[in-house]
């Protein structure tokens, strides 16, 4: 015996466990097979992800402990159990800490000797640029005299000053100082009317301009780093504690001082703009700023009065009542709770934190086991699918996410979270139970995660089974915009009532859920396209897509009744027949007429080999063997299928195409075969007579598998009165039984009683009495009293087995009149009774 089945919790033996679209009472003969290893450790690993990815979705401050500001306390007195500090508020210590960085004064030294250095280094340009610009003039002169040599040395002692020189010159820059120079020396025409090199006047207004800006101070930090209104200014000797504060506005910073140099040298130089370029970079190559700004001590006088901030004040004395039952919880009231947090959470060091880590994994778990158990107990088909359960720990997943988002956010609330978008999904991609556990999982989650927050957790769950229960028979894309506003109701009414609940008079709180849930509201217009990639992605077949596949004039229906129109109308015949059966029982009515309509799209290859398609006169099966013939009516299964798959049809209604004869005997064929056949011969092969199969497994395709059999049959009836109908369908339900045809089927002898009953009422109404119109009333009923008594005429081309007690007795059939109607069905263990009394479901 497994643990489970010591604990209750395993699956009842015979209960097969319910499909999607039958109804949760039908048993079946076998329970489904046990799962792999691999199986199982696929499936423990989704939930324990979804396990992990809540638990981090847990805000870190256990700020539930708290309360929320302005709801009524529910929990019981909290006294204080030890004597603790009140904390002071994280945002307002934000604030007290940026006032101290906005306040505190960085810290530079100044260089008394920044003018000096700056001047020095500007004569050490000038004497590099007049050695450079003296080779020039040598270079240029010894060429003017044929000094081929002299001049050549000179070029290249020029090229190796210019190349090694400090400041960054363009050549264009170096052509107007040789230019200026040669004017100056004379060899060449002057370019200025003062006379004076350029050289010379850039290197005068590169002083001019430094000592301008060191005048007033020029620090060595762009602008954005001076925060405060003043600079704390320390001498250069470390031994001379001196500190004087100046004005930040009396102060250049380093961005600041070059731009007021360029002003300076474009008003300096306003026809060259290349000498004040020039200019600009003699002086941002020797420049040294007068303030230099001293990091280290900056953060170490930062961390000084950071340490004066004290992230507590008062204190809260042991026995002292915070709050109480019924206590509207103010601003004090929680700053205490919050302490009182903290200060257990410090008391109890790391073990707090495994403690709570523990407590939050056992509780989502206990959310998720129960969604989870309910799959693996009545809904063992999606729990044994993984791409379901895949599909389904995505969407939890992405709620999740959501919570998160919301427990870390000041500006999303958890009512944004679209909660009742997963809940159609499920509703609409399974059925509304596996959609309402779906909802009470996460409405749970969202309570834990938001903080024990019942308000949350109702509003959730009461909105979320509104959606499950306005989808669960949704018939068209719209409807779901009438969902969205139904949940946008419910959502309303839950929070307009917890509002008047409050002690204070609904406000901006309330405005602000009525904005989340409107935004909730905007994501459930997702829906439609969501369920579309869905069904792409995972391969899902909801009813939508199946209400679209049952319009007839869609191409492939088209083409059938254009080339089989008898096979099309025993199609929509047995649809009808289907659709009311599915819908008697609890099964997928929808699903049920879209499988009928499909499932025998492969006779169109060859219509004229049906009896349905044929007219009157010569049978092609005439001409050829029965085995040929039989090849050619199994033929259409195969066909069939690949016409769907040509069509794209979804692999659930590809099911119905074999499925619809089972493994069934083509009992026409296979007697003509018998008759045929020499006694010499060896005896026929009852298997080169059957269809290839598989049998009906779901409600549907059972379903469908009878009403083809009973809407073919019945029309080879001369002379359908009810009592030859009766006879007709109990003598067909009893040959499937007794083939073993519906064996691996959920169907309960209850069940096909009421498939039964439907087909009847049907039939008997297709087949009813007509009143004879004027000049018909001498016409006589004798020929028709006068037939055999018999109740189907087997044609060659039908492709419904009929059984021997109700064929003709030139079919090798016994004949049934309507006085010898055929017993019910016996009671086989094949097929189970149906629990109606049973309790679960």
């Amino acid at each position: 015996m497994s643990v489970l089945e010591r604990v209750g919790l395993a699956p009842k033996a015979g209960r097969r466990p319910r499909r999607s679209g039958i109804r949760l009472e039908g048993r079946g003969p076998v329970g489904p097979p046990p799962l792999t290893r691999a199986a199982v450790l696929r499936r423990l690993t989704l939930l324990v992800a979804l396990v992990g990815l809540a638990v981090l979705a847990f805000p870190t401050v256990d700020t539930y402990e708290a309360g929320v500001v302005g709801e009524v306390w529910r929990g019981d007195d909290v006294v204080a159990p030890f004597d603790f500090p009140l904390r002071v508020p994280d945002a307002e210590l934000e604030v007290q800490r940026d006032s101290i960085r906005l306040a505190e004064p960085p810290v530079f030294v100044e260089r008394t000797e920044a003018l000096d250095v700056t001047l020095t280094r500007l004569d050490t340009l000038r004497d590099r640029l007049s050695t450079a610009l003296d080779a020039y003039v040598a270079w240029k002169g010894a060429g003017a005299r044929g000094q081929a040599v002299q001049a050549a040395t000179d070029s290249a002692r020029f090229a190796a000053i210019r190349a090694a020189f400090p400041a960054e010159v363009t050549p264009a820059q170096w052509e107007a100082l040789t230019a200026s120079s040669a004017a100056a020396d004379g060899s060449a025409p002057a370019p200025t009317r003062d006379g004076a090199a350029l050289g010379v006047r850039v290197l005068r207004e590169a002083s001019r301009v430094a000592r301008l800006m060191l005048s007033r101070g020029v620090a060595n930090v762009p602008a954005d780093s001076l925060i405060g209104s003043q600079l704390a200014v320390q001498r250069e000797d470390p031994r001379v504690r001196e500190e004087r504060l100046i004005a930040r506005a009396d102060v250049l910073a380093l961005d600041q001082a070059y731009a007021t140099a360029r002003r300076e040298l474009a008003t300096a130089f306003p026809a060259s703009p290349e000498g004040a370029l020039l200019a600009f970079s003699f002086l941002q190559t020797s420049f040294e700023p007068s303030l230099h700004y001293q990091r280290e001590a900056t953060a170490r006088r930062l961390a000084e009065q950071m340490a004066e901030v004290r992230p507590t004040r008062g204190l809260v004395k042991q026995g002292y009542t915070i709050v109480r039952r019924g206590d509207v919880i103010t601003e004090d009231i929680h700053a205490s709770l919050r302490s009182l947090s903290v200060a257990q959470r410090e008391r109890s060091g790391e073990r707090a934190v495994v403690r709570t880590l523990l407590g939050q994994v056992l509780l989502c778990l206990a959310a998720y086991t129960m969604f989870f158990l309910y799959l693996y107990l009545l809904r063992r088909q999606i729990f044994d699918d993984f791409r379901s359960l895949a599909l389904i720990a995505l969407l939890f997943a992405i709620v999740v996410a959501g919570y998160a988002l919301a427990a870390r956010s000041t500006t999303v609330h958890d009512l944004a979270v679209p909660v009742a978008l997963v809940s159609i999904l499920l509703t609409i991609l399974f059925d509304s139970r596996v959609g309402m556990f779906g909802t009470v999982a996460l409405a749970v989650l969202g309570g834990l995660i938001s903080g024990f927050d019942f308000a949350f957790s109702f509003a959730t769950l009461f909105a979320g089974m509104v959606a499950v229960f306005s989808v669960r028979d949704v018939k068209n894309r719209s409807q779901l915009l009438v969902s969205a506003g139904l949940v946008v109701a419910a959502y309303l009414i839950t929070l307009l009532g917890f509002a008047l609940m409050r002690a204070e008079p609904p406000g901006d709180r309330l405005i602000g859920e009525a904005v989340s849930v409107a935004i909730n509201a905007g994501l459930l217009l997702l829906a439609a396209p969501l369920l579309y990639g869905v069904e792409r992605a995972f391969g899902f077949t909801t009813d939508l897509t199946l209400l679209e596949l049952s319009d007839t004039n869609r191409p492939l229906l088209k083409e059938l009744s254009l080339r089989a129109p008898g096979t099309f109308n025993h199609a929509l015949q047995v649809a009808n027949l289907a659709e009311a059966a599915a819908d008697a029982v609890g099964a997928n009515a929808l699903r049920a007429r879209v499988g009928a309509l499909y499932h025998d799209v492969g006779k169109m290859l060859k219509p004229e080999y049906f009896v349905e398609n044929q007219q009157p006169g010569e049978n092609p099966h005439d001409r050829i063997t029965p085995y040929m013939s039989a090849l050619i009516i199994a033929a259409h299964v195969k066909d069939g299928v690949e016409i769907g798959r040509a069509h794209t049809l979804p692999r659930v209604i590809l099911d119905f195409i074999p499925s619809h004869h089972g493994t069934g005997l083509m009992e026409f064929f296979y007697r003509r075969a018998v008759d045929q056949n020499p006694p010499e011969e060896q005896p026929v092969d009852e298997a080169e007579f059957r269809y290839p199969g598989p049998r009906p497994q779901t409600a549907e395709q059972a379903i469908v598998m009878l009403a083809d059999s009973v809407e073919a049959a019945s029309r080879s009836l001369q002379k359908p009165t009810p009592r030859r109908l009766e006879a007709l369908v109990d003598a067909l339900f009893r040959q499937r039984l007794d083939d073993g045809q519906l064996d691996l089927s959920p169907l309960t002898l209850a069940d096909l009683t009421r498939i039964r009953e439907m087909f009847l009422s049907i039939l008997c109404g297709i087949y009813h009495y007509r009143v004879k119109y004027p000049g018909q009333e001498g016409e006589s009923d004798d020929a028709e009293e006068q037939l055999p008594e018999r109740l189907v005429e087997p044609k060659p081309g039908m492709d419904v087995a009929l059984p021997p007690a109700i064929q003709t007795t030139d079919a090798g059939g016994d004949g049934a009149t309507d006085g010898e109607k055929p017993q019910p069905p016996p009671d086989r263990q094949a097929v189970p009774p149906r629990a109606e009394e049973s309790a679960e479901g």
